[in-house]
């Protein structure tokens, strides 16, 4: 039984104050929200209201509320889902992906909704994806979750791919039951065949998941932030189901875990640059490998990077070396590290080569077989691509060892013992391949992905429509992906008060919360002095470090224990100079 619309939302428009009524069918009572509350309502309760109320709308589900800064005041949104087409049937549910999205002003002045146009457009792109079963919610496959993890926590969810989360927090605090009205959302690509074995209906599927925690477009989010996540992270699972068996193959990618961008405006081979020196990339960098251990197992790193220090690669060469050098040097020198120049080595063609650095990897990693109820394997890591993007190459190579690994998954069900069926699931996932490629590219750079075996022209035209896209449309793109996963108040004076003085779990909190305790914030701070040191430093054009009579001489006195050595020479404004008092902040200016 296909999804219907089972949300009727009703207003009161040209009322003060304006409100809206939600019915659900098969619930047997109503949501009001009215002055930023929202209330539970049973129908001999809500049965009056309807008289002076009149119909807005009909829905398939509800993503939440949405909050935005206008100036002094906030406005309110609530989100619908009114379009939606099913992708396949996938357990017990059924997977949609969303096509039309309503955002209804909860001040009733329809032009608000032009505010949140981009936001609108994020969700309709046709990379927003939720499950629904008519047997209830608790039928329907969390698409956040891997088959391999869904095995071992039923009732849990990955927030990492879980996009509408910020919406869900209104309703959380009112007490309402989330799964019941409220639909979860993930952001990637879902790709579904149905394959006859006999009388029997097998299902190949392969699910990408767009991590949420350092989300952007192509040139607005690089690297690794200070909490170790990186840029267009995306966990790739290749999928068989038969009956109540399935095995699943993960695979990851993700940017490289250093501080780098792509500055400027980029044409052609955009310049690469370091934004932050070794010694200050190193925490970040141990934080994203320990999270990838503590979530995936072991580790095998493909870095698909050129290599070539000269010429149009220079910049990824560069990018290649520090992420070797910066692995050598951390606790994670346990890691493959494995190189292949994509480009160099003859690209998608060329990957039986790769396959005899891959393979025993592959094979020792594993993949995660269920039969029945047993769990007859387990996936024990995964293998982490990486190229610039983790677009195009990436996608090349997951899909060379997917399809490697997809004949053992085959073998393990049984179902390789005939030719024909064997290359069917080999056809239908390479096309899938080629589709997921395309979708998580247009995700990032706007366009379908290069490098997939297509024409050169094509290849050619989605280039240049990348750099309008990337040069000319991402900011609002970006801005769109800040307010719907980090709230109204990011970037307001008031959410910064807030950060500093609210431990992370209440970045979020209700907007009086967050005024009360800024007001209040003497009763429990204290205040601390810090020495900044500020100077200038002449390079003379660098002719001091070439030379034999300065080539041993430090910076360290000058940087560290000026306080200390200099009093003379120094300005000093320190009332009260400690020479224990570490310098807190440095202010060099460069000649």
């Amino acid at each position: 039984m296909a999804m219907g619309r089972g949300i009727r939302v009703f207003h009161n428009p040209n009322q003060n104050p304006y409100s809206v009524l939600i019915e659900q069918r098969g619930v047997d009572h109503c949501i009001l929200l009215e002055s930023q509350a929202i209330l539970t309502l049973t129908p001999a309760e809500a049965d009056p209201l309807k008289a002076v109320y009149v119909k807005l709308c009909d829905a398939y589900g509800i993503l939440g509320n949405m909050r935005l800064s206008a100036g002094e005041r906030v406005l309110h949104y609530l989100c619908l889902v009114t379009g939606a087409v099913s992708t396949g049937k996938l357990g017990k549910g059924e997977v949609y992906k969303i096509t039309e999205c309503k955002m209804v002003s909860l001040r009733g002045y329809s032009p608000d909704e032009e505010r949140v146009a981009e936001v609108k457009k994020l969700f309709t792109c046709g990379a927003a994806y939720f499950s629904f079963s008519n047997q209830g919610p608790e039928h329907a496959m969390d698409l956040t979750m891997s088959a391999q993890k869904a095995a071992k926590f039923s009732n849990k969810s990955d927030g990492r791919f879980f996009w509408n989360r910020m919406l869900h927090l209104p309703y959380i605090r009112a007490g309402i039951s989330t799964p019941t009205w409220l639909m979860r959302v993930m952001f990637g690509s879902v790709e579904m065949r149905t394959v006859y074995v006999g009388s029997k209906q097998a299902k190949a599927v392969i699910i990408s998941r767009l991590s949420s925690e350092r989300a952007g477009t192509r040139f607005c989010v690089r690297g690794v932030d200070d909490d170790g996540h990186v840029a267009n992270f995306v966990e790739t699972e290749q999928l068989v189901t038969l009956d109540k068996s399935c095995t699943s193959f993960l695979q990851i990618r993700g940017s490289v875990p250093l501080f780098w961008d792509q500055p400027g405006v980029n044409v052609g081979s955009h310049k690469i640059r370091m934004s932050r020196g070794p010694e200050l990339s190193a925490p970040a960098f141990d934080s994203h490998f320990k999270q990838l251990k503590a979530l995936y197992g072991g580790q095998v790193i493909i870095n698909l990077l050129g290599s070539n220090l000269v010429g149009s690669k220079e910049g990824e060469a560069t990018l290649s070396t520090a992420f070797q050098t910066h692995q050598k040097s951390s606790p994670h020198t346990d890691i493959p590290h494995i190189l292949w120049d994509f480009h160099a080595e003859g690209g998608a063609k060329n990957l039986d080569k790769l396959d005899r650095k891959v393979c025993k990897y592959a094979e020792k990693l594993d993949y995660f077989h269920l039969a029945g109820e047993v769990v007859a394997k387990r996936q024990t890591g995964v293998i982490r691509s990486n190229c610039t993007d983790c677009l195009d190459r990436t996608n090349a190579v997951q899909m060379f060892i997917g399809l490697k690994v997809l004949s053992s998954q085959l073998a393990s069900m049984k179902l390789n013992e005939k030719e024909n069926i064997v290359a069917r699931f080999e056809d239908g996932f390479k096309q899938m391949w080629v589709n997921n490629g395309n979708a998580l590219s247009k995700l990032y750079a706007g366009t379908g992905a290069l490098s997939q075996g297509g024409s050169k022209l094509m290849d050619g035209a989605r280039s240049a429509a990348r750099t309008i896209q990337n040069n000319l449309l991402d900011k609002d793109k970006q801005s769109a992906y800040d307010l719907l996963l980090h709230g109204t108040v990011r970037n307001t004076d008031l959410a910064d008060r807030a950060r500093l003085l609210l431990p992370m779990e209440y970045w979020n909190a209700p907007v009086p919360l967050c005024q009360s305790v800024a007001k209040r914030s003497e009763d429990f701070t204290y205040s601390e002095p810090l020495r900044v040191a500020v100077g200038t430093y002449n390079i003379n054009g660098g002719k001091h470090f070439r030379s034999v009579v300065y080539k041993n001489v430090s910076l360290d006195d000058w940087l560290l224990d000026a306080h200390k050595e200099n009093k003379e020479t120094l300005v000093d404004l320190d009332p009260s100079p400690s020479d224990e008092k570490v310098v807190d902040v440095y202010a060099i200016g460069f000649e």
